[in-house]
């Protein structure tokens, strides 16, 4: 699925790991991040705009990574489908997330076309 795109250089940060939203709602997702010179290039940004230093940054201990959310098909939507954004490494809510990352993530958003 990412092999083709632009994302193809890229080092593992979270495997891939299954996720519901609720004992009764069905809603599953699966989800995974990685870095590249993409997300290192943003997190140097990032801790400029922190004041912290990004001297020993590195595609493994980057804060900046790429998220990947994977849906399978449902009773209404009969495919697989996808989004993937910038977000940090750590699992936060919309709520916990700084207003630099939330404006990261919501510009870098894209669908994923699954076949």
């Amino acid at each position: 699925m990412l092999k083709s795109s632009p994302y193809d250089v890229r080092v593992l940060r979270n495997t891939i790991i299954k996720e519901e939203s609720g004992p009764f709602s069905g809603i599953i997702w699966y989800e995974y991040t990685f870095a590249s010179s993409q997300t290192l290039a943003e997190s140097k940004k990032y801790k400029k705009f922190l004041h912290q230093s990004s001297k020993n940054m590195a595609l493994k201990n980057c804060p900046i990574v790429y998220r990947v959310i994977v849906r399978p098909p449902t009773k209404r939507i009969k495919h697989w489908t996808g989004e993937i954004y910038l977000d940090t490494n750590q699992k936060l809510s919309a709520t916990g997330r700084s207003n630099y990352v939330q404006a990261l993530s919501d510009k870098s958003l894209r669908e994923l076309t699954i076949s």
